[in-house]
């Protein structure tokens, strides 16, 4: 019985098995199906937000970029891409409350359509 519990708590550590006892893939394959890539962010174009992280906050970085506002493309959605964000956001004519360095449909939409509506 010492032996079983020592396989499982060995399975359970390099991941192969879930916290429920069934069979997992691989961490390497989950995340990899997981995380989104650049063409699935213009695709489904999430909400971001200061604190998010990962593919499509480099993404968003790299368009702010590409629209002349500099920004540090680090995947990281700190102050520094918030003010980009807002800056973006003044430059396309939001005034106002509208400047909030929150990346929704219209802030996307300005971004990747060139719409800035």
């Amino acid at each position: 019985m010492k032996q079983v519990r020592i396989l499982v708590v060995a399975l359970l550590s390099a991941g192969v098995l879930g916290g429920a006892g069934m069979l997992a893939p691989a961490d390497a394959a989950t995340s990899a199906t997981r995380a989104p890539s650049a063409a699935g962010c213009a695709q489904t174009r999430p909400f971001l937000s200061q604190g998010d992280r990962g593919t499509c906050v480099r993404f968003l970085q790299q368009k702010l970029t590409d629209q002349g506002i500099s920004t540090r493309v680090d995947g990281v959605f700190g102050s520094g891409t918030t003010k980009s964000v807002k800056s973006f956001q003044y430059l396309c004519g939001y005034r106002g409350r509208e400047v909030d360095g929150l990346v929704g449909p219209r802030t996307w939409a300005g971004l990747l359509d060139r719409a800035c509506v």
